[in-house]
């Protein structure tokens, strides 16, 4: 009889060791999900930013095409010599009120 007592008590331990296992287990899996979402987030916060700065550049990427286009024509030329370089042409005459 103390032989069936003695295998009892091991099949308790063994019962409660499995158990702190498998709740080891659980409360680790549930952190590194909570840590696996936490990154979710932050990866969305920059797609999302990313996608901002993409249409931002898109938007100057069209400005520049019509700036190349424009500069490809003799007023385009005449205009940025003017506006952007203050150039002006050999037979203008300039004003100055000062």
């Amino acid at each position: 009889m103390a032989k069936n007592s003695n295998i009892k008590l091991k099949l308790g331990h063994s019962r409660t060791v499995v158990k702190i296992l498998v709740l080891a287990v659980l409360v680790l899996s549930i952190v590194g999900l909570m840590l696996l979402r936490g990154a979710i987030l932050d990866t969305k916060r920059e797609n999302e930013a990313l996608r901002a700065q993409a249409g931002e550049l898109q938007q100057e990427n069209s400005r520049l095409e019509a700036y190349i286009q424009q500069f490809g024509t003799v007023q385009g030329i005449i205009r940025i010599a003017q506006e952007e370089l203050g150039l002006v042409q050999p037979d203008s005459i300039i004003f100055d009120p000062e």
